[in-house]
């Protein structure tokens, strides 16, 4: 079950890296129409993280080398999560900051999330058992 999730965690992280890359002025806008529905915007951005958070925390629980690094991923989107859904306030303060002077945050954060998945898809295929060729 771990590798399923650390699939999906790469997977997620690089198409979500490469939107981000890719279509910046499309998320900044997102965001400000998320923050323009104040509080309730900022639960769907809570909605967006807590369940693939909760999902990673229940069935990946790997404490050593890179796949340690989705289930920090998990710990980090369940306590944002959390947060946003118990401190709205602190999310509309998050969000305040997006802003199309500020478009390229979202380029860097999407280098950030395909350099990511790259190092869990990495260690993937460095784990990989062999591929049987016969019985």
């Amino acid at each position: 079950m771990e590798r399923s999730i650390e699939i999906l965690t790469a997977l997620s992280l690089g198409i979500f890296g490469l939107s981000h890359l890719l279509q910046p002025r499309v998320w900044v806008r997102f965001f400000i129409d998320l923050r323009e529905k104040g509080e309730p915007g900022v639960f769907t951005v809570a909605f967006m993280h807590l369940p693939f958070g909760l999902f990673i925390l229940a069935f990946h629980r790997v404490w050593t080398g890179i796949p340690l690094v989705v289930t920090l991923l998990g710990c980090a989107w369940t306590f944002k999560g959390t947060l946003y859904f118990c401190f709205p306030a602190i999310g509309l303060r998050g969000m305040g900051m997006v802003s199309l002077e500020r478009l390229y945050f979202f380029r860097v954060g999407g280098v950030a999330l395909i350099l990511l998945g790259g190092v869990i898809g990495y260690s993937l295929l460095t784990s990989m058992p062999p591929f049987p060729l016969g019985r």
